[in-house]
C-alpha cells in the first residue's frame, strides 16, 4: 500500500476533528487521546479518533521488568499494530490497554538525527492548565528464543514529555514527537544514553507499545503528517 492510499483512508477515518496545523506534505490522520478519571470511563471499545486513557497514572515499566509481571498490572498503554491508520481499541480507561494500527514508518539518517521515510507525527496538549502527560515508546525483548518466561520489557531513553500552561504566551503548539513516538532508542550499556535505535515494528523487538502517563486529565492532540517527496 503505497503513502497515497495510506492517506485517504486516514483522512476518510480523520474527517474534521479539529484545524490542525502542521500540513507540510498533508496530514494524514489525526488523533486525540483523552484522559478520564477511573469512575467515569467512557464504556464500549470506542473507535474513530480518540482513544481514553485514566487520568493521573504513572505506570512506566522498570527496567528489564518480565513481560510476565508487567502485563498483568498495565495500565495506560496504547498497544501499537502495523497496518493503515485506525483506532482498533480506543479505550485504555476500562482496562488499561487501547489498540492503535499505524502504518510502518522505516527510518535513516544517523542514531541522532533520524529521518521519516514517510510521516512524523505532531503533538499538542489542549486542556486544563496543569494537566500533563509523559509517553514513551516500549516494546518486548525476547532475549533468549528458546525461553519465553525471560521475556523483558523496555523502553526507551526519549519520551514526550509536556505540561499544559496558563497565562499570557499559553496558547497550546504542536511539536515534533516523532522521535519520541515513531522509534525506540535503547540504553545497551547502562549509561542512559541512547545507544542503538529502532523503527516501530522492527524485528528486533515485539509487541510495541506507548506506555502514556498522565497529570489529571490531560488532553493531547497528535497530527501525522506526510514527509514531502
Amino acid at each position: 500500500m503505497n503513502l497515497r492510499t495510506i492517506g485517504i483512508m486516514g483522512l476518510a477515518l480523520a474527517g474534521s476533528v479539529w484545524a490542525a496545523d502542521p500540513t507540510p506534505g498533508k496530514n494524514l490522520f489525526h488523533l486525540e487521546v483523552i484522559a478520564y478519571s477511573a469512575d467515569n470511563c467512557p464504556q464500549g471499545t470506542r473507535n474513530g479518533n480518540s482513544i481514553a486513557v485514566r487520568a493521573d497514572v504513572t505506570d512506566t515499566p522498570a527496567t528489564g521488568q518480565l513481560k510476565s509481571a508487567y502485563y498483568l498490572t498495565r495500565q495506560n498503554d496504547i498497544l501499537l499494530t502495523p497496518g493503515p491508520f485506525d483506532v482498533l481499541d480506543g479505550n485504555a480507561c476500562i482496562d488499561g490497554t487501547a489498540t492503535f494500527q499505524l502504518p510502518l514508518n522505516p527510518i535513516g539518517g544517523t542514531l541522532d538525527d533520524p529521518t521519516f521515510q514517510n510521516y512524523e507525527v505532531y503533538a499538542r496538549l489542549v486542556g486544563k492548565p496543569g494537566t500533563a502527560v509523559d509517553v514513551r515508546t516500549c516494546a518486548v525483548d525476547e532475549l533468549d528464543p528458546t525461553n519465553p518466561n525471560d521475556d523483558t520489557v523496555v523502553c526507551s531513553t526519549e519520551n514526550y514529555a509536556e505540561t499544559r500552561t496558563s497565562g499570557k504566551g499559553s496558547k497550546p503548539t504542536y511539536t515534533n514527537v516523532s522521535k519520541a513516538l515513531l522509534t525506540i532508542c535503547l540504553d545497551t550499556d547502562g549509561d542512559s544514553t541512547c545507544d542503538v535505535r529502532y523503527a516501530l515494528f522492527d524485528p528486533a523487538l515485539y509487541d510495541y507499545f506507548w506506555n502514556w502517563n498522565t497529570t489529571g486529565k490531560a488532553h493531547a492532540q497528535l497530527v501525522f503528517v506526510a514527509v514531502p517527496d
